[in-house]
Order: structure tokens, then C-alpha cells, then sequence
């Protein structure tokens, strides 16, 4: 490094550090605040740790990003099959519905 250069870098550290822990007005934003409700803590087998290790590299994500996602997937099942089901018997017609194979169906709009 040149004499030149040793000198720039100097200088540029020196207003480096002066103006360090100054906030400047106007010069950020707020960031978006986490979603963090609860920690949890579990404890898996290192076999599945491992698996799940490569599965969040190749999906760029963390492990705790598929946990979250495994744990959602699993609550929402629950939640669908929790839910009544309903069915109908319709009885009583006079003539059977249109269908494909009578060939008068009719188009929906």
C-alpha cells in the first residue's frame, strides 16, 4: 500500500468512527416486527435433524422455518377433519338429473 493510500484510509477510518453511534434523521425505516408468540423447545432424533438440514438448505429456509411449517400443516389437517360434513338424499323427483352420459348437460355461465 502507497504512502497515498495508507493516508486515505486513514482519513476515511477517522470519519468512520466519528460519526459511529450517530443516527442520522430520516436516513432508515422501521423493520417489519417479528411474529414471535412462544418459544418451544423439542427434542429429535439427530437422523431426522440431519434430513431436515439438507431439506431447509435446498429450500433456502431455516430449520426452524419447517418446523413452523410441519407444525401449521398438521393443525390445519386437525382443524379440516374436525370440521361437520354434511350430506343430502334428494328424493321424490319425477325425472333423474341431466348427466354426461345422457348428453343434456348443460353448460354453467
Amino acid at each position: 500500500m502507497s504512502e497515498e493510500q495508507r493516508e486515505n484510509e486513514e482519513i476515511r477510518q477517522e470519519k468512520a468512527e466519528a460519526g459511529a453511534g450517530k443516527v442520522v434523521p430520516g436516513s432508515g425505516r422501521r423493520g417489519k416486527p417479528r411474529r414471535m408468540a412462544q418459544m418451544v423447545s423439542v427434542r429429535l432424533d439427530g437422523e431426522l435433524i440431519g434430513k431436515l438440514r439438507i431439506v431447509a438448505e435446498q429450500r433456502n429456509a431455516t430449520l426452524s422455518d419447517l418446523l413452523r411449517e410441519g407444525a401449521e400443516l398438521i393443525v390445519e389437517d386437525a382443524y379440516v377433519r374436525a370440521q361437520p360434513r354434511t350430506s343430502f338424499t334428494i328424493s321424490g323427483a319425477q325425472e333423474a338429473l341431466p348427466s354426461a352420459a345422457s348428453g343434456r348437460l348443460y353448460a354453467a355461465n
